[in-house]
């Protein structure tokens, strides 16, 4: 660290010299920080800085030190722990600034991070991702955005039975259900939704649940599940003959029930009275909207909260479509420990409507019992949250959030409750009008399961390190070919990258040196020329950053995701069978498409399959 010039006596500066590396943590060469004389930033308790495509640098510095810096998009100071006053001294300035900034890196870094954080890619981090091209992230990353899929894990063998509660209660189904290697299998609900990613919108728009018994985690994964069921429904066991029909006739609403997806549909009617019928369990609650951008007057709308597994999903629609008035006084306000805004609709009533409207089902919805067409209106998303514990913070410079906003345009919004106990952090784009990523942080004294939250979260944080930082005993595979069935639950986000696809190997390499900047674990897979990006940040939610089209992938992934093995990798499986397959193997009852002749099948029959249900 040293001044860049006899000018830095008028303007205080800090440059990075050389690339430091301490337990994960990279600083690339020869970065210049400066200020104008009339600003100062003192650092009364930590500092934070985050630098555009590296991360954020926190720590506890010198008490008052000066910290100067860019006001630019270059780096940005954490509003709440930073004030801004007027110093006479530049040069003193300059120097405290040097002292701050490495109290900050090395305090922060090196007594936080495990030392086995260092191996956390096999890669030896470059200097600047971009020195190759030294374009700046806006040119090469996608320009839009946008929401392709919303996927979690389900309990071991509940497949079948989740398929038929799908189409039954909640979605049209997109695709029954398929093998993604051996036993292990997903299925799918079509959601519309006014905007698509590449592709047609009837493969992209969907949820998908995962059941995936051999991969790394499922025995963790599953017995949380069993415990978030006990605290929401009571039970883990379903209805004789029903499907996933939880036998519960109550649901307790909790922290875990703010991890959820909400959809909109205009008739609410059909599926209370599907969900009534069979006696599915469920909340019923209301909230408003404004009737339009110029009309205030409130609408009510219904909710219908419905627990499937460890999340929640939430259909949102005018309670003046339910048709049986008898039902209408089940519909109970949000309580004040439920964070009643955090479950308000974004949009007035009219701007719902029209959005539905204008947008095209995706399928045509069967009925799973007739097979006739579904009178039903196909869903349509607005909002996916994700419930945060108090031990978490919601700042902007939270390292998803940061790279959210970095690599995808994302819009930050944090807002609090009128009683302070509930933070709402947004996530938007514009390229998805309508839709937004809510991080809900609910303090409130009476909301249940708050601790157990905690613990959840704690459990993913400690899987999460031996996934990706640990030494395996059992092979030496690179950090991006492990897996943890916790990362089947994620919300999935595509565009195609700059220059048509052109920079999509730019934009790789810049999104994995940020992520082994912050320590943040990801398992890299790829599909044709996309690269996906399964990335494990704190909390219960993982993220899927699909580079859509034109990655070069065979020197970056571990080819298609692959059941068959823990580490859910078509290129794991080949070097675990000594065989060299482009895709998975699947069992004979999976496959209709030629790839297994009938003798093989034959002997086979479905018992792969059977055995394991």
């Amino acid at each position: 660290l040293r001044p860049t010039s006899p000018e830095a006596h008028r303007t205080p500066t800090l440059t990075l010299l050389s690339t430091a590396h301490t337990s994960g943590l990279v600083l690339s060469t020869a970065h210049t920080f400066r200020a104008p004389l009339s600003h100062r930033a003192v650092v009364t308790m930590e500092a934070k800085a985050r630098v555009k495509g590296y991360g954020t640098i926190s720590g506890a510095p010198p008490a008052s030190a000066s910290v100067d810096v860019d006001s630019s998009d270059l780096v940005e100071l954490d509003e709440s722990v930073i004030q801004t006053k007027r110093r006479t001294s530049p040069l003193t300035a300059g120097l405290l600034l040097c002292v701050a900034g490495a109290f900050a890196i090395a305090g922060s870094r090196m007594g936080s991070e495990s030392s086995s954080r260092s191996k956390l890619n096999a890669a030896t981090p470059s200097a600047h991702p971009h020195a190759s091209s030294h374009l700046p992230l806006d040119e090469i990353t996608a320009s839009s955005w946008y929401i392709y899929k919303i996927t979690a894990s389900i309990r071991p063998g509940k497949d079948l039975l989740l398929m038929d509660f799908v189409n039954r209660y909640l979605l049209p189904d997109a695709f029954g259900m398929e093998s993604v290697g051996c036993n292990s299998t997903h299925l799918g609900g079509d959601y519309k939704v006014n905007f698509t990613a590449t592709g047609s919108s009837s493969t992209n728009n969907q949820i998908h649940w995962v059941n995936g018994p051999i991969l790394n985690g499922a025995g963790v994964a599953a017995e949380w599940v069993k415990k978030i069921l006990m605290a929401t429904v009571g039970t883990t066991e379903s209805r004789e003959g029903m499907g996933l029909v939880y036998d519960s006739d109550k649901v307790t609403s909790n922290a875990f029930m703010h991890n959820k997806v909400q959809f909109y549909v205009p008739d609410l009617d059909g599926f209370a009275k599907k969900l009534d019928t069979a006696g599915v369990a469920h909340l019923k609650r209301k909230s408003t909207v404004a009737s339009s951008s110029s009309d205030s007057t409130p609408v009510e709308l219904g909710h219908l909260s419905i627990p499937v597994e460890a999340k929640t999903y939430e259909i949102v629609g005018p309670l003046a479509s339910v048709s049986d008035a008898e039902t209408l006084g089940a519909y109970d306000e949000w309580s004040a420990y439920e964070c009643p805004s955090c479950h308000k609709l974004a949009d007035d009533f009219e701007t719902l409507q029209e959005r539905y409207f204008v947008t095209d089902n995706t399928t045509t919805w069967k009925d799973s019992d007739t097979g006739e067409v579904d009178g039903r209106p196909q869903p349509m998303l607005v909002s996916v949250h994700v419930a945060v514990s108090s031990s978490q913070t919601l700042d902007d410079m939270r390292v998803d959030f940061a790279h959210l906003q970095d690599y995808t345009r994302a819009k930050w919004v944090l807002s609090t409750s009128h009683d302070a106990t509930c933070k709402v952090a947004s996530l938007s784009w514009e390229s998805m009008p309508g839709v937004v990523i809510k991080y809900v942080q609910n303090n409130h004294d009476d909301l249940p399961s708050k601790d157990l939250l905690t613990e959840y979260e704690e459990v993913w944080a400690d899987e999460y390190e031996k996934t990706f930082y640990s030494e395996s005993k059992d092979h030496a595979l690179p950090s991006s070919a492990n897996w943890h069935h916790f990362l089947d639950t994620h919300i999935g986000i595509t565009g195609t990258q700059g220059d048509d696809g052109g920079y999509c190997d730019d934009v790789f390499s810049a999104l994995s040196q940020g992520l082994r900047n912050d320590a943040v674990g990801y398992a890299t897979r790829d599909e044709s020329d996309e690269v996906h990006l399964y990335v494990g940040y704190k909390g219960t939610t993982a993220w899927e950053y699909n580079l859509a089209t034109g990655c070069s992938t065979d020197s970056i992934s571990f080819g298609d995701i692959c059941g068959c093995v823990a580490e859910n990798a078509v290129n794991v499986y080949n070097r675990r069978m000594d065989t060299d397959v482009d895709s998975c193997p699947k069992p004979c009852w999976a496959t209709d498409d030629g790839t297994r002749d009938d003798d093989e099948c034959d002997d086979d029959s479905s018992s792969v399959y059977a055995h394991a249900h």
